[in-house]
């Protein structure tokens, strides 16, 4: 009789399988979309089998209310009655079974995801594709070179303003001061997230003060490098790759290829080191963002 709902007893009563394994899991004959297929049709049966339940229970309470009338026999009524409990041992059997496959359905489901996650590692490892936290130190990356390549250089001009004669004395003359005075700065703003802390704009002017710089108009602009600055290390502290910033790292020690030049329009030998490489942990050196150099023009014969 439940023959019509896709099942019987023999059918009910079956062992199930094992769950599959990792390999048979992921196979064409085991596949996800075969799971949610098999319990897509399960829940259907168990859909059906419940609505019928729900028809014969009325069927009963309806003979039961004409026997209570003093018309229908209770042969009827104890049949109904009967198939009403069948189909209630039935339909536990089926929920059960649902609830066995969403089992290996999940299972099945962990198998797949991290199958997925080794292959996406294995495209991390070997190049082949960037990870999510990759692509935030990229993001990262870029907001580091635009404080150091436009906002720094801004700041510079205003350090070492134009009509102020005694930086074109010193070595490399007004670009060499104002790239000085962009390497000092930088030290200021990242220093002190070595212990810890925060840049703050008081502490930074005062000591670009210090050293000779004209601080009296540069603390608005100096307000918002901090801001930068600070953000940048709180979001590269977020990432869980871990990345660093160079600072350890002597001109000398750079070859050729290792840095970019920051004064790009002349030519010469690494002087000094202006801002640090920005270095991603397990990354390749040529994707690092590269440190920023002062050139020291050749002399001219």
């Amino acid at each position: 009789m439940y023959d019509h709902y896709g099942w019987n007893e023999h059918e009910a009563s079956q062992e199930q399988p094992a769950a599959p394994s990792m390999r048979a899991a992921t196979s064409g004959q085991y596949s996800q979309e075969w799971w949610l297929g098999q319990l897509g049709e399960l829940h259907d049966r168990l859909v059906a089998v419940e609505s019928w339940r729900h028809d014969v229970e009325v069927r009963a309470e309806q003979q039961a209310a004409k026997s209570r009338r003093g018309g229908s026999a209770q042969h009827d009524i104890a049949r109904l009655r009967e198939t009403v409990g069948r189909l209630s041992d039935g339909v536990t059997v089926m929920a059960s079974r649902v609830e066995h496959l969403e089992a290996r359905v999940r299972q099945v489901e962990t198998l797949l995801d991290r199958l997925r996650s080794a292959g996406v590692r294995d495209a991390i490892a070997t190049g082949e594709a960037p990870s999510d936290m990759h692509r935030r130190h990229s993001q990262i990356k870029e907001r580091y070179q635009r404080l150091v390549d436009q906002d720094l250089r801004n700041l510079a001009r205003e350090l070492c303003p134009a009509d102020a004669r005694q930086w074109d004395r010193i070595a490399g003359g007004m670009p060499a001061a104002r790239a000085r005075a962009v390497a000092e700065t930088v030290h200021l703003l990242f220093a002190p997230a070595r212990q810890g802390a925060a840049a703050t704009t008081e502490p930074v002017l005062s000591t670009l003060a210090e050293r000779g710089y004209a601080t009296e108009a540069a603390e608005p602009r100096l307000r918002k490098v901090v801001d930068a600055a600070n953000g940048i290390v709180r979001d590269m502290a977020a990432v869980e790759l871990p990345a660093t910033l160079q600072f350890d790292v002597a001109v000398e020690a750079l070859a050729e290829g290792d840095y970019q030049p920051y004064n790009r329009q002349d030519t010469g030998s690494p002087g000094f080191v202006v801002a640090p490489a920005y270095a991603v942990q397990g990354e390749a050196p040529e994707h690092h963002l590269k440190a920023f150099v002062f050139l020291v023009p050749d002399e001219t014969p």
